[in-house]
């Protein structure tokens, strides 16, 4: 592999538009995108149920390492924008691909 590495941005699915408005940003085109997904976290749990009705989105694409930094910064960014609302993300190495 050339230095690929595979994301997954896990978010409270009321900021979707503005991860996806992240995405293309940084030029990134092919991804896959879980809806209503759900999830404990460092928020209040999004279980899609009358206790906790909030639902995540997930999102996971394959990137070049020269914007692994980019998109980090632009997340902690995001973060920033909505600090009440779940958002992560997480870069590991793409090992090998078919």
């Amino acid at each position: 592999m050339n230095g690929e590495l595979m994301v997954f941005v896990v978010y409270d699915r009321a900021i979707d538009e503005e991860v996806i408005d992240l995405l293309e940003g940084l030029d990134i085109q092919h991804y896959t995108k879980w809806k209503d997904s759900l999830g404990v976290g460092r928020h209040d749990p999004h279980l899609g149920d009358e206790v906790w009705p909030g639902l995540n989105n997930v999102v996971m694409a394959v990137i070049e390492e020269e914007k692994r930094q980019k998109l980090l910064n632009l997340t902690r960014a995001l973060q920033a924008s909505f600090p009440s609302v779940g958002l992560r993300a997480f870069v590991v190495p793409v090992l090998d691909m078919v």
